[in-house]
């Protein structure tokens, strides 16, 4: 029960946290300077890391939660990571038509256009390899589950071959009982006659 408030508080949390970031979007266009836009959009990027650490926290908890709770939450976590990663294609929007604001105006120098450029490619990478991690971990935990299955698959096999050999050593036996009895019948008929 501690542990689903706890998931409770980090979800509402983060609800807050994701209303804060898209309001501080919504101010980016409200405005016109590019440089006011590029506060909102500092703004909205800080209050986005603390919605991917609410979201790092609940997949944290939500690993601990007991399998019966899990199941509630695991739709609801799903819902948080899309209205984030939506948000974030927000963000890389306004972001991109600040940065070409401020490009018109003149503002940045080329080593900013150049760090800037480069950001955005390793934070795209990063993103990648993020994802990338994510469904690695997706797959080995289906590995483990389908080694699991495996397992039992093989443990109902070997349950399976023992009752099938079994009745084949029985009859084994039987026929050799039989060739006895035969051989003896025919021993006796021998010597009737």
């Amino acid at each position: 029960v501690k542990m689903s408030s706890e998931f409770e508080a980090a979800r509402n949390q983060f609800e807050g946290n994701i209303e804060e970031a898209k309001d501080a979007l919504s101010e980016v266009n409200s405005v016109a300077d590019p440089r006011e836009k590029k506060q909102f959009l500092s703004q909205a990027k800080r209050i986005m890391d603390d919605c991917r650490k609410n979201i790092a926290t609940m997949d944290y908890m939500w690993g601990r939660l007991d399998p019966s709770d899990k199941a509630t939450y695991k739709s609801e976590l799903a819902e948080m990571k899309h209205a984030l990663e939506t948000l974030g294609k927000d963000f890389s929007r306004h972001e991109s038509a600040v940065r070409r604001d401020l490009d018109d105006d003149g503002d940045l120098s080329e080593i900013d256009k150049l760090t800037g450029n480069t950001r955005e490619k390793l934070l795209g990478g990063v993103n990648k390899l993020n994802s990338q991690d994510s469904q690695l971990k997706n797959v080995v935990k289906d590995g483990y589950e389908a080694q699991a299955m495996l397992r039992e698959g093989a443990k109902n096999l070997r349950i399976q071959r023992d009752h099938i050999e079994n009745p084949m050593r029985n009859n084994a036996k039987a026929q050799n009982e039989l060739a006895k009895a035969d051989r003896t019948i025919r021993m006796i008929r021998v010597r009737e006659f």
